[in-house]
Protein backbone atom coordinates (compact mmCIF):
# COMPACT_ATOMS: atom_id res chain seq x y z
CA UNK A 1 0.00 0.00 0.00
CA UNK A 2 2.82 2.40 0.93
CA UNK A 3 4.59 1.62 -2.36
CA UNK A 4 1.38 2.35 -4.28
CA UNK A 5 1.01 5.73 -2.56
CA UNK A 6 4.64 6.60 -3.34
CA UNK A 7 4.20 5.65 -6.99
CA UNK A 8 1.00 7.71 -7.14
CA UNK A 9 2.76 10.76 -5.70
CA UNK A 10 5.65 10.34 -8.10
CA UNK A 11 3.18 10.08 -10.96
CA UNK A 12 1.41 13.26 -9.88
CA UNK A 13 4.73 15.10 -9.59
CA UNK A 14 5.68 13.97 -13.09
CA UNK A 15 2.22 14.97 -14.24
CA UNK A 16 2.72 18.41 -12.71
CA UNK A 17 6.04 18.80 -14.54
CA UNK A 18 4.45 17.78 -17.84
CA UNK A 19 1.52 20.12 -17.29
CA UNK A 20 3.92 23.00 -16.89
CA UNK A 21 5.87 21.89 -19.93
CA UNK A 22 2.88 22.42 -22.20
CA UNK A 23 1.91 25.66 -20.40
CA UNK A 24 -1.21 24.14 -18.86
CA UNK A 25 -2.18 26.45 -16.00
CA UNK A 26 -3.17 25.01 -12.63
CA UNK A 27 -5.69 26.90 -10.45
CA UNK A 28 -7.15 26.22 -7.01
CA UNK A 29 -10.60 24.62 -7.12
CA UNK A 30 -13.66 25.20 -4.93
CA UNK A 31 -12.79 22.42 -2.50
CA UNK A 32 -9.68 22.14 -0.37
CA UNK A 33 -6.67 20.67 -2.21
CA UNK A 34 -8.63 20.52 -5.47
CA UNK A 35 -7.46 22.08 -8.74
CA UNK A 36 -8.61 22.76 -12.26
CA UNK A 37 -6.60 23.34 -15.44
CA UNK A 38 -6.82 25.60 -18.47
CA UNK A 39 -4.61 26.89 -21.29
CA UNK A 40 -5.09 30.58 -20.46
CA UNK A 41 -6.63 31.31 -23.86
CA UNK A 42 -10.29 31.51 -22.78
CA UNK A 43 -11.05 27.96 -23.89
CA UNK A 44 -12.67 25.26 -21.76
CA UNK A 45 -11.33 24.34 -18.31
CA UNK A 46 -10.87 20.82 -16.94
CA UNK A 47 -10.47 18.72 -13.83
CA UNK A 48 -7.91 15.92 -13.70
CA UNK A 49 -9.70 12.60 -14.25
CA UNK A 50 -7.23 9.72 -14.51
CA UNK A 51 -3.89 8.69 -15.98
CA UNK A 52 -2.22 5.82 -17.77
CA UNK A 53 1.40 5.01 -18.40
CA UNK A 54 1.38 7.26 -21.46
CA UNK A 55 -1.32 9.91 -20.92
CA UNK A 56 -3.19 12.18 -18.55
CA UNK A 57 -6.96 12.45 -18.99
CA UNK A 58 -9.12 15.44 -18.07
CA UNK A 59 -12.86 16.10 -17.99
CA UNK A 60 -14.84 19.34 -18.16
CA UNK A 61 -15.29 21.32 -14.93
CA UNK A 62 -19.03 21.30 -15.68
CA UNK A 63 -19.19 17.51 -15.87
CA UNK A 64 -21.69 17.36 -12.97
CA UNK A 65 -23.42 20.71 -13.22
CA UNK A 66 -24.15 20.63 -16.97
CA UNK A 67 -23.61 16.91 -17.56
CA UNK A 68 -20.92 17.93 -20.03
CA UNK A 69 -18.94 15.07 -21.60
CA UNK A 70 -16.12 17.28 -22.82
CA UNK A 71 -12.72 15.60 -22.49
CA UNK A 72 -9.05 16.39 -23.06
CA UNK A 73 -5.88 14.29 -23.30
CA UNK A 74 -2.27 15.12 -22.73
CA UNK A 75 0.22 12.56 -24.06
CA UNK A 76 3.52 12.26 -22.26
CA UNK A 77 5.99 13.92 -24.59
CA UNK A 78 3.12 15.12 -26.80
CA UNK A 79 0.62 17.96 -26.98
CA UNK A 80 -2.57 18.77 -25.10
CA UNK A 81 -5.74 18.33 -27.17
CA UNK A 82 -9.52 18.37 -26.70
CA UNK A 83 -10.76 14.84 -27.35
CA UNK A 84 -14.52 15.05 -26.86
CA UNK A 85 -16.89 17.96 -27.66
CA UNK A 86 -18.55 20.04 -24.94
CA UNK A 87 -22.28 20.74 -24.73
CA UNK A 88 -21.70 24.42 -23.91
CA UNK A 89 -19.54 27.22 -25.30
CA UNK A 90 -16.33 28.18 -23.47
CA UNK A 91 -16.62 30.87 -20.80
CA UNK A 92 -13.79 33.32 -21.37
CA UNK A 93 -14.41 34.85 -17.93
CA UNK A 94 -14.42 31.57 -16.00
CA UNK A 95 -11.00 32.04 -14.42
CA UNK A 96 -11.68 35.67 -13.50
CA UNK A 97 -15.02 34.73 -11.94
CA UNK A 98 -13.37 32.04 -9.86
CA UNK A 99 -10.61 34.41 -8.76
CA UNK A 100 -13.28 36.95 -7.82
CA UNK A 101 -15.19 34.33 -5.83
CA UNK A 102 -12.07 33.11 -4.03
CA UNK A 103 -11.08 36.64 -3.00
CA UNK A 104 -14.59 37.38 -1.72
CA UNK A 105 -14.67 34.18 0.34
CA UNK A 106 -11.24 34.96 1.81
CA UNK A 107 -12.61 38.33 2.91
CA UNK A 108 -15.60 36.63 4.52
CA UNK A 109 -13.28 34.41 6.54
CA UNK A 110 -11.00 37.25 7.64
CA UNK A 111 -13.34 40.24 8.02
CA UNK A 112 -15.58 38.85 10.78
CA UNK A 113 -17.49 42.08 11.45
CA UNK A 114 -17.93 43.27 7.87
CA UNK A 115 -21.29 42.49 6.29
CA UNK A 116 -21.54 40.31 3.21
CA UNK A 117 -22.96 43.21 1.22
CA UNK A 118 -20.03 45.47 2.10
CA UNK A 119 -17.53 42.78 1.12
CA UNK A 120 -19.26 42.18 -2.19
CA UNK A 121 -19.65 45.90 -2.93
CA UNK A 122 -15.93 46.41 -2.38
CA UNK A 123 -15.03 43.49 -4.66
CA UNK A 124 -17.42 44.63 -7.40
CA UNK A 125 -15.78 48.05 -7.41
CA UNK A 126 -12.37 46.52 -8.18
CA UNK A 127 -11.57 47.51 -11.77
CA UNK A 128 -9.00 44.76 -12.13
CA UNK A 129 -11.95 42.53 -12.96
CA UNK A 130 -13.71 43.04 -16.27
CA UNK A 131 -17.15 44.59 -16.05
CA UNK A 132 -18.68 41.37 -17.38
CA UNK A 133 -17.32 39.58 -14.33
CA UNK A 134 -18.38 42.20 -11.81
CA UNK A 135 -21.96 42.40 -13.06
CA UNK A 136 -22.50 38.63 -12.95
CA UNK A 137 -21.09 38.08 -9.44
CA UNK A 138 -24.18 39.01 -7.43
CA UNK A 139 -25.27 38.47 -3.83
CA UNK A 140 -27.83 35.94 -5.00
CA UNK A 141 -25.06 33.91 -6.60
CA UNK A 142 -22.53 34.14 -3.75
CA UNK A 143 -24.54 34.45 -0.52
CA UNK A 144 -24.57 30.73 0.37
CA UNK A 145 -20.86 30.33 -0.34
CA UNK A 146 -20.06 33.49 1.66
CA UNK A 147 -22.11 32.26 4.62
CA UNK A 148 -20.45 28.83 4.54
CA UNK A 149 -16.97 30.36 4.29
CA UNK A 150 -17.56 32.49 7.36
CA UNK A 151 -19.21 29.73 9.39
CA UNK A 152 -16.43 27.24 8.61
CA UNK A 153 -14.19 29.18 11.00
CA UNK A 154 -16.58 28.52 13.92
CA UNK A 155 -17.32 25.34 15.89
CA UNK A 156 -20.52 23.36 15.53
CA UNK A 157 -23.57 25.35 16.61
CA UNK A 158 -24.52 24.53 20.25
CA UNK A 159 -27.92 22.94 20.85
CA UNK A 160 -28.65 24.69 24.17
CA UNK A 161 -27.75 27.92 25.94
CA UNK A 162 -25.81 25.88 28.49
CA UNK A 163 -23.62 24.63 25.66
CA UNK A 164 -23.21 28.23 24.47
CA UNK A 165 -21.87 29.09 27.92
CA UNK A 166 -19.44 26.16 27.88
CA UNK A 167 -18.22 27.22 24.44
CA UNK A 168 -17.71 30.89 25.34
CA UNK A 169 -15.76 29.94 28.46
CA UNK A 170 -13.11 28.19 26.36
CA UNK A 171 -10.12 30.43 25.69
CA UNK A 172 -9.61 29.15 22.16
CA UNK A 173 -13.09 30.38 21.20
CA UNK A 174 -12.77 33.79 22.87
CA UNK A 175 -12.70 35.32 19.39
CA UNK A 176 -16.39 34.46 18.97
CA UNK A 177 -17.47 37.08 21.51
CA UNK A 178 -14.57 39.52 21.22
CA UNK A 179 -15.35 43.16 20.51
CA UNK A 180 -14.70 44.63 17.09
CA UNK A 181 -11.46 46.31 18.18
CA UNK A 182 -10.32 43.23 20.13
CA UNK A 183 -9.86 45.23 23.36
CA UNK A 184 -12.76 43.66 25.25
CA UNK A 185 -15.13 40.70 25.27
CA UNK A 186 -18.90 40.73 25.02
CA UNK A 187 -19.52 37.63 27.10
CA UNK A 188 -20.12 38.75 30.69
CA UNK A 189 -21.49 35.62 32.35
CA UNK A 190 -24.33 33.12 32.59
CA UNK A 191 -26.80 32.17 35.28
CA UNK A 192 -29.36 29.41 35.77
CA UNK A 193 -32.61 30.48 37.44
CA UNK A 194 -34.47 28.52 40.12
CA UNK A 195 -36.90 27.27 37.47
CA UNK A 196 -33.98 25.68 35.60
CA UNK A 197 -33.87 28.19 32.73
CA UNK A 198 -30.43 29.26 31.56
CA UNK A 199 -29.53 32.85 30.64
CA UNK A 200 -26.47 34.22 28.85
CA UNK A 201 -25.45 37.87 29.32
CA UNK A 202 -23.53 39.83 26.68
CA UNK A 203 -22.11 43.06 28.12
CA UNK A 204 -18.56 44.29 27.60
CA UNK A 205 -16.54 45.48 30.58
CA UNK A 206 -16.40 49.05 29.24
CA UNK A 207 -20.21 49.18 28.90
CA UNK A 208 -20.50 47.79 32.45
CA UNK A 209 -18.38 50.71 33.62
CA UNK A 210 -20.58 53.11 31.64
CA UNK A 211 -23.72 51.63 33.25
CA UNK A 212 -22.65 53.14 36.56
CA UNK A 213 -23.16 56.61 35.07
CA UNK A 214 -26.73 56.24 33.84
CA UNK A 215 -29.89 57.42 35.61
CA UNK A 216 -32.48 56.03 33.19
CA UNK A 217 -32.65 52.38 32.18
CA UNK A 218 -35.06 50.98 29.62
CA UNK A 219 -35.63 47.27 29.08
CA UNK A 220 -37.59 45.25 26.57
CA UNK A 221 -37.74 41.82 24.99
CA UNK A 222 -37.39 41.29 21.26
CA UNK A 223 -38.07 38.08 19.37
CA UNK A 224 -37.38 38.32 15.65
CA UNK A 225 -33.64 38.88 16.08
CA UNK A 226 -33.02 35.98 18.48
CA UNK A 227 -31.03 32.99 17.16
CA UNK A 228 -32.92 30.09 15.67
CA UNK A 229 -30.59 27.63 17.45
CA UNK A 230 -30.26 27.16 20.37
CA UNK A 231 -33.92 27.66 21.38
CA UNK A 232 -34.61 30.86 23.33
CA UNK A 233 -37.70 32.78 24.38
CA UNK A 234 -36.33 36.28 23.75
CA UNK A 235 -33.42 38.68 23.60
CA UNK A 236 -33.71 40.84 26.71
CA UNK A 237 -32.35 44.28 25.77
CA UNK A 238 -30.96 46.91 28.17
CA UNK A 239 -30.76 50.44 26.75
CA UNK A 240 -30.34 53.99 28.02
CA UNK A 241 -31.11 57.36 26.37
CA UNK A 242 -27.88 59.36 26.61
CA UNK A 243 -27.86 62.93 25.27
CA UNK A 244 -30.57 62.05 22.72
CA UNK A 245 -28.62 58.97 21.56
CA UNK A 246 -29.75 55.38 22.03
CA UNK A 247 -26.97 53.50 23.85
CA UNK A 248 -27.35 49.72 24.22
CA UNK A 249 -25.73 48.51 27.43
CA UNK A 250 -26.23 44.77 27.19
CA UNK A 251 -28.23 41.86 25.85
CA UNK A 252 -29.43 38.65 27.49
CA UNK A 253 -30.46 35.44 25.75
CA UNK A 254 -33.20 33.93 27.93
CA UNK A 255 -34.83 30.51 27.80
CA UNK A 256 -37.92 31.65 29.75
CA UNK A 257 -39.69 34.90 30.61
CA UNK A 258 -40.62 33.97 34.16
CA UNK A 259 -40.18 35.94 37.36
CA UNK A 260 -37.49 33.49 38.43
CA UNK A 261 -35.58 34.02 35.17
CA UNK A 262 -35.79 37.83 35.36
CA UNK A 263 -34.78 37.79 39.01
CA UNK A 264 -31.69 35.69 38.24
CA UNK A 265 -30.69 37.92 35.30
CA UNK A 266 -31.07 41.15 37.26
CA UNK A 267 -29.19 39.62 40.21
CA UNK A 268 -26.29 38.82 37.87
CA UNK A 269 -26.55 42.31 36.37
CA UNK A 270 -26.11 43.88 39.82
CA UNK A 271 -23.02 41.74 40.42
CA UNK A 272 -21.55 42.71 37.06
CA UNK A 273 -22.38 46.42 37.50
CA UNK A 274 -22.03 47.23 41.22
CA UNK A 275 -22.34 50.97 40.51
CA UNK A 276 -25.61 50.64 38.59
CA UNK A 277 -28.23 52.77 40.40
CA UNK A 278 -30.90 53.92 37.90
CA UNK A 279 -33.42 56.46 39.13
CA UNK A 280 -36.03 55.48 36.53
CA UNK A 281 -36.62 52.07 34.95
CA UNK A 282 -39.03 51.98 32.00
CA UNK A 283 -40.39 48.61 30.87
CA UNK A 284 -43.31 47.21 28.96
CA UNK A 285 -46.24 45.82 31.00
CA UNK A 286 -44.76 42.39 31.70
CA UNK A 287 -45.52 41.74 35.36
CA UNK A 288 -42.65 39.28 36.14
CA UNK A 289 -40.10 41.72 34.71
CA UNK A 290 -41.49 44.76 36.54
CA UNK A 291 -41.64 42.86 39.83
CA UNK A 292 -38.02 41.71 39.49
CA UNK A 293 -36.82 45.24 38.72
CA UNK A 294 -38.69 46.76 41.67
CA UNK A 295 -37.32 44.19 44.12
CA UNK A 296 -33.76 44.64 42.86
CA UNK A 297 -33.91 48.46 42.85
CA UNK A 298 -36.46 49.48 45.51
CA UNK A 299 -35.44 53.15 45.33
CA UNK A 300 -35.93 53.39 41.56
CA UNK A 301 -39.15 54.52 39.92
CA UNK A 302 -40.31 51.54 37.86
CA UNK A 303 -42.95 52.52 35.31
CA UNK A 304 -44.66 51.11 32.28
CA UNK A 305 -44.70 52.40 28.72
CA UNK A 306 -47.48 54.55 27.29
CA UNK A 307 -46.85 53.17 23.80
CA UNK A 308 -47.38 49.59 24.97
CA UNK A 309 -50.40 50.67 27.03
CA UNK A 310 -52.05 52.14 23.92
CA UNK A 311 -51.32 48.92 22.07
CA UNK A 312 -52.95 46.84 24.83
CA UNK A 313 -56.07 49.02 24.79
CA UNK A 314 -56.36 48.92 21.00
CA UNK A 315 -55.96 45.14 21.00
CA UNK A 316 -58.86 44.91 23.45
CA UNK A 317 -60.91 47.19 21.20
CA UNK A 318 -60.18 44.85 18.28
CA UNK A 319 -61.04 41.81 20.40
CA UNK A 320 -64.42 43.37 21.24
CA UNK A 321 -65.11 43.84 17.51
CA UNK A 322 -65.26 47.63 17.67
CA UNK A 323 -62.82 48.39 14.84
CA UNK A 324 -65.59 48.01 12.27
CA UNK A 325 -67.13 51.24 13.65
CA UNK A 326 -63.99 53.29 13.05
CA UNK A 327 -65.44 55.16 10.08
CA UNK A 328 -69.05 55.39 11.21
CA UNK A 329 -68.42 56.33 14.86
CA UNK A 330 -65.23 58.45 14.95
CA UNK A 331 -66.28 60.06 18.26
CA UNK A 332 -66.04 56.67 19.93
CA UNK A 333 -62.39 56.34 18.96
CA UNK A 334 -61.65 59.84 20.24
CA UNK A 335 -62.97 58.72 23.63
CA UNK A 336 -60.83 55.57 23.50
CA UNK A 337 -57.79 57.75 22.82
CA UNK A 338 -58.61 59.84 25.89
CA UNK A 339 -58.82 56.64 27.94
CA UNK A 340 -55.18 56.00 26.96
CA UNK A 341 -54.34 59.40 28.43
CA UNK A 342 -55.63 58.47 31.90
CA UNK A 343 -52.15 57.08 32.68
CA UNK A 344 -50.80 60.65 32.41
CA UNK A 345 -52.98 61.76 35.35
CA UNK A 346 -51.94 61.49 38.99
CA UNK A 347 -52.81 58.02 40.27
CA UNK A 348 -55.58 59.18 42.60
CA UNK A 349 -57.48 60.69 39.66
CA UNK A 350 -57.56 57.56 37.46
CA UNK A 351 -61.11 56.58 38.44
CA UNK A 352 -62.26 60.20 38.21
CA UNK A 353 -61.00 60.41 34.63
CA UNK A 354 -62.60 57.09 33.68
CA UNK A 355 -65.93 58.20 35.16
CA UNK A 356 -65.84 61.46 33.21
CA UNK A 357 -65.16 59.60 29.95
CA UNK A 358 -68.03 57.21 30.65
CA UNK A 359 -70.28 60.22 31.08
CA UNK A 360 -68.90 61.78 27.87
CA UNK A 361 -69.69 58.60 25.94
CA UNK A 362 -73.28 58.64 27.22
CA UNK A 363 -73.72 62.32 26.37
CA UNK A 364 -72.26 61.82 22.89
CA UNK A 365 -74.34 58.82 21.82
CA UNK A 366 -76.20 56.10 23.70
CA UNK A 367 -74.92 53.56 21.16
CA UNK A 368 -71.31 54.58 21.83
CA UNK A 369 -71.87 54.23 25.59
CA UNK A 370 -73.35 50.76 25.06
CA UNK A 371 -70.51 49.61 22.78
CA UNK A 372 -67.81 50.95 25.11
CA UNK A 373 -69.26 49.45 28.29
CA UNK A 374 -67.15 46.23 28.16
CA UNK A 375 -64.06 48.27 27.24
CA UNK A 376 -64.54 50.58 30.23
CA UNK A 377 -64.99 47.54 32.47
CA UNK A 378 -61.74 46.05 31.11
CA UNK A 379 -59.78 49.26 31.77
CA UNK A 380 -61.16 49.55 35.29
CA UNK A 381 -60.73 45.94 36.42
CA UNK A 382 -57.57 44.93 34.56
CA UNK A 383 -55.67 48.18 34.91
CA UNK A 384 -56.91 50.97 37.17
CA UNK A 385 -58.00 48.82 40.13
CA UNK A 386 -55.29 46.21 39.55
CA UNK A 387 -52.81 46.91 42.35
CA UNK A 388 -49.58 46.24 40.52
CA UNK A 389 -50.59 47.77 37.16
CA UNK A 390 -52.13 50.80 38.83
CA UNK A 391 -48.83 51.55 40.53
CA UNK A 392 -46.67 51.22 37.41
CA UNK A 393 -49.02 52.96 34.96
CA UNK A 394 -48.62 56.31 36.73
CA UNK A 395 -46.78 58.48 34.18
CA UNK A 396 -47.79 61.86 35.63
CA UNK A 397 -45.13 64.54 35.14
CA UNK A 398 -42.74 61.96 33.68
CA UNK A 399 -40.36 62.97 30.92
CA UNK A 400 -39.85 59.33 29.96
CA UNK A 401 -43.28 58.01 29.09
CA UNK A 402 -42.21 55.24 26.72
CA UNK A 403 -39.38 52.78 26.22
CA UNK A 404 -39.13 53.78 22.58
CA UNK A 405 -35.34 53.76 22.87
CA UNK A 406 -35.66 49.98 23.15
CA UNK A 407 -37.96 49.85 20.14
CA UNK A 408 -35.46 51.94 18.16
CA UNK A 409 -32.62 49.67 19.22
CA UNK A 410 -34.63 46.54 18.40
CA UNK A 411 -34.96 47.82 14.85
CA UNK A 412 -31.19 48.43 14.72
CA UNK A 413 -30.60 44.89 16.01
CA UNK A 414 -32.84 43.36 13.33
CA UNK A 415 -30.95 45.34 10.69
CA UNK A 416 -27.58 44.30 12.12
CA UNK A 417 -28.34 40.56 12.16
CA UNK A 418 -29.67 40.86 8.61
CA UNK A 419 -32.04 37.90 8.87
CA UNK A 420 -35.09 36.60 10.69
CA UNK A 421 -33.89 34.24 13.46
CA UNK A 422 -30.18 34.30 12.55
CA UNK A 423 -27.33 31.91 13.24
CA UNK A 424 -25.99 32.24 16.83
CA UNK A 425 -22.56 33.35 15.60
CA UNK A 426 -24.05 35.93 13.24
CA UNK A 427 -26.14 37.15 16.17
CA UNK A 428 -23.10 37.62 18.43
CA UNK A 429 -21.20 39.36 15.61
CA UNK A 430 -24.13 41.78 15.21
CA UNK A 431 -24.02 42.52 18.96
CA UNK A 432 -20.30 43.25 18.66
CA UNK A 433 -20.91 45.84 15.93
CA UNK A 434 -23.67 47.52 17.94
CA UNK A 435 -21.51 47.56 21.07
CA UNK A 436 -18.60 49.09 19.16
CA UNK A 437 -20.77 51.88 17.75
CA UNK A 438 -22.25 52.55 21.20
CA UNK A 439 -18.78 52.71 22.78
CA UNK A 440 -17.57 55.19 20.14
CA UNK A 441 -20.73 57.30 20.52
CA UNK A 442 -20.22 57.56 24.28
CA UNK A 443 -16.60 58.64 23.72
CA UNK A 444 -17.73 61.21 21.17
CA UNK A 445 -20.32 62.69 23.53
CA UNK A 446 -17.80 62.74 26.39
CA UNK A 447 -15.60 64.92 24.16
CA UNK A 448 -18.49 67.31 23.56
CA UNK A 449 -19.58 65.92 20.20
CA UNK A 450 -23.06 65.03 19.01
CA UNK A 451 -23.74 61.38 18.27
CA UNK A 452 -27.11 61.80 16.58
CA UNK A 453 -29.39 64.48 15.24
CA UNK A 454 -31.46 66.62 17.57
CA UNK A 455 -34.80 65.33 18.76
CA UNK A 456 -37.72 65.87 16.44
CA UNK A 457 -39.67 69.02 17.10
CA UNK A 458 -42.78 66.92 17.76
CA UNK A 459 -41.07 65.21 20.71
CA UNK A 460 -39.77 68.49 22.12
CA UNK A 461 -43.23 70.05 21.74
CA UNK A 462 -44.90 67.07 23.45
CA UNK A 463 -42.55 67.32 26.44
CA UNK A 464 -43.24 71.04 26.79
CA UNK A 465 -47.00 70.51 26.50
CA UNK A 466 -47.00 67.74 29.09
CA UNK A 467 -45.04 69.92 31.49
CA UNK A 468 -47.46 72.83 31.00
CA UNK A 469 -50.48 70.56 31.40
CA UNK A 470 -49.10 69.15 34.64
CA UNK A 471 -48.42 72.65 36.02
CA UNK A 472 -51.94 73.81 35.10
CA UNK A 473 -53.41 70.66 36.60
CA UNK A 474 -51.62 71.20 39.91
CA UNK A 475 -52.88 74.80 40.05
CA UNK A 476 -56.51 74.17 39.04
CA UNK A 477 -57.49 70.68 40.18
CA UNK A 478 -58.69 71.71 43.64
CA UNK A 479 -60.78 74.59 42.27
CA UNK A 480 -62.83 72.51 39.84
CA UNK A 481 -61.72 68.91 39.82
CA UNK A 482 -63.92 67.48 37.07
CA UNK A 483 -63.37 70.32 34.60
CA UNK A 484 -59.60 70.24 35.19
CA UNK A 485 -59.38 66.47 34.68
CA UNK A 486 -61.55 66.63 31.55
CA UNK A 487 -59.47 69.44 30.03
CA UNK A 488 -56.27 67.55 30.83
CA UNK A 489 -57.50 64.41 29.05
CA UNK A 490 -58.76 66.39 26.04
CA UNK A 491 -55.40 68.08 25.50
CA UNK A 492 -53.14 65.17 26.47
CA UNK A 493 -54.89 62.85 24.00
CA UNK A 494 -53.62 64.95 21.09
CA UNK A 495 -49.99 64.42 22.09
CA UNK A 496 -49.91 60.70 21.25
CA UNK A 497 -52.35 60.76 18.33
CA UNK A 498 -49.82 59.34 15.85
CA UNK A 499 -48.95 56.37 18.10
CA UNK A 500 -52.65 55.69 18.72
CA UNK A 501 -53.44 55.82 15.00
CA UNK A 502 -50.48 53.51 14.29
CA UNK A 503 -51.89 50.87 16.63
CA UNK A 504 -55.36 51.22 15.12
CA UNK A 505 -53.99 50.77 11.61
CA UNK A 506 -51.98 47.70 12.67
CA UNK A 507 -54.94 46.14 14.45
CA UNK A 508 -57.21 46.72 11.45
CA UNK A 509 -55.01 44.84 8.98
Amino acid sequence: MAMAVVLCLVGLCLAGDLVRAVRLIEENGYRGMSHYYHLGDGSHAYHFNTETSSSLYFRCVFYDKLNCRGRAIMRFGGAFRHSNPHNHPPDRDLVSKRHFRENVLDECRDAKYVSYQQILDKARSDRRYHRRVRCTMTMRRLRNAMYKARMDSFPQIPDTLSEVTQLLLQRRWAKISSTVDGDDNLYAGSITALDGSHNVVFMSRRMRDFAGRISILQSDGTFRARPIVPPTSQVFVLVTPWQNAVIPIGWVLMEKRTYSAYRAVIHLLKRLCPDLQPGVIVTDWEWPQQRAWQEAFPNARVQGCLWHLCRAYVRKVAQLGLLKFRQSLPDMFDIIRKVCGIALLPRRFFLVGLGLLRAEALQTDVLIAYLLRPFFTYVETKWITNGRRRYWMNLYNSMHRTNNCCESHNKQLRTAVGAYRPNIYAFIAALARLEHNAYLNVDLMDMGGVARRSRRWQAVFADAQIKNLCNEFDNDVFRNRNVTVQNFLNQAADLFYSAYRYHLDRAGR
